[in-house]
């Protein structure tokens, strides 16, 4: 038996639903993040929830967060900003995030 995994990371957050509307989240977090996240943006699952049943971590990260140099003040305002359009709620600080997704 082989298993599946994925190493993911980035700079970002670790989120989790806001106020999202029920009908927007009737296939869930991920459906809802691949339909409406911004292109300056990717979002990433980590754990073994295909294996526990329980509930993998979601996390947002900017795209290129270096492209324009080493001050990410502006690039966490706009991934702020994001959170916001989407009725997310941060997890933790502002930073580096990542894990291993085992399917």
């Amino acid at each position: 038996m082989g298993v599946d995994y994925d190493a993911n990371y980035g700079i970002g957050y670790q989120v989790v639903a806001g106020d999202i509307p029920e009908d927007d989240m009737e296939d869930g977090l991920d459906e809802y993040l691949y339909n409406r996240i911004g292109d300056e943006f990717q979002y990433f699952h980590v754990g073994a929830g295909n294996y526990t049943g329980e509930t993998d971590d979601a996390f947002i990260v900017v795209k290129d967060a270096f492209k324009d140099g080493l001050d990410l003040t502006l690039k966490k305002k706009m991934l702020d900003n994001e959170l916001i359009r989407l009725k997310l709620e941060s997890v933790g600080d502002f930073g580096s995030v990542g894990g291993l997704r085992v399917r």
